[in-house]
């Protein structure tokens, strides 16, 4: 049986942390008219950019490494809100996906939200239909939207 855990990401994780973000963003911009040379470039701004705005927007949060038998293969940034816990991204490696993993990782935030008594926020690109699935399958449910996002939250259940 496979042990999954968490640690908090370290400087030394860069590197596989980079290497997620291009196998999961890279396949996007396969069919633009870049060179290797500047897809990579654009890849490394996007990553960084991604990192500064995650920080920025959630100061408190909690950015960690997923390890699966103690080798990494994701990312989970969850951050605390006012009003509960804000999923703010979570990605697996797409050689693990469809394990199992992310909804694992899901279910361990949701109960640590159920004993708080407090909702998980997320936001899901709009383009992003097997995000929403997932989320919707974990009991997400779309509270808004924008031209870009699904605006997602899930309550705990009433206790009885």
């Amino acid at each position: 049986m496979s042990a999954l855990a968490v640690r908090p990401a370290l400087p030394q994780d860069e590197i596989f942390l980079y290497e997620l973000y291009v196998a999961i963003r890279g396949p996007l911009f396969a069919l633009t008219p870049l060179t290797a040379v500047q897809r990579e470039h654009l890849l490394r701004i996007q990553f960084q950019a991604q990192l500064s705005s995650y920080t920025q927007q959630y100061p408190n949060s909690c950015y960690h490494v997923v390890l699966l038998d103690g080798k990494p293969v994701g990312r989970l940034w969850v951050a605390p809100v006012d009003s509960g816990f804000h999923l703010v991204d979570i990605a697996v490696h797409p050689n693990v996906q469809s394990k199992g993993l992310g909804t694992v990782l899901v279910q361990r935030l949701q109960q640590e939200a159920q004993k708080a008594k407090l909702p998980i926020l997320s936001t899901v690109d709009r383009f992003n239909p097997g995000s929403l699935r997932f989320h919707q399958r974990l009991g997400f449910t779309i509270v808004r939207e924008d031209l870009m996002q699904f605006y997602m939250e899930w309550r705990p259940a009433p206790l009885v």
